[in-house]
């Protein structure tokens, strides 16, 4: 029988990043968060690669339509500071976008991102 051993610093890493998820209330918030931003999407006529009963509550995949361009609107939105997922070839070549939940943001800066990525899309559909 072999033993292996793992690094102190390693498991303590861990032990402290778990500590963030006891907190009922930060479960709470990324769901809220999810649904959120769930219904300023479907609002925008935008669709889901997963529907809601599907999906895990952390992470929104976004399907564009051919005359949308993940990589156009993720260089847009970062431009303007805000930070999506769409740089990975797998995302690009499904011409999607995924926007992670896990972060504490501002109710503020999700309007903002949202209403941008809004425009960018009114833009393309005028």
């Amino acid at each position: 029988m072999e033993s292996y051993s793992q690094s102190w610093n390693l498991i303590h890493a861990l032990q402290e990043a778990l500590k963030r998820f006891e907190d009922e209330h930060k479960y709470k918030k990324i769901y809220q968060t999810y649904a959120f931003i769930e219904k300023a999407v479907n609002n925008m006529g935008l669709q889901l690669v997963s529907p809601k009963e599907h999906a895990a509550p952390i992470i929104l995949t976004i399907a564009l339509g051919r005359e949308l361009s993940s990589k156009e609107i993720g260089d847009s939105l970062a431009l303007q500071g805000f930070i999506i997922h769409y740089e990975s070839s797998y995302l690009q070549q499904n011409n999607w976008v995924q926007i992670a939940c896990l972060n504490h943001y501002k109710e503020r800066e999700m309007k903002r991102m949202l209403n941008s990525l809004q425009m960018y899309v009114e833009q393309v559909h005028v």
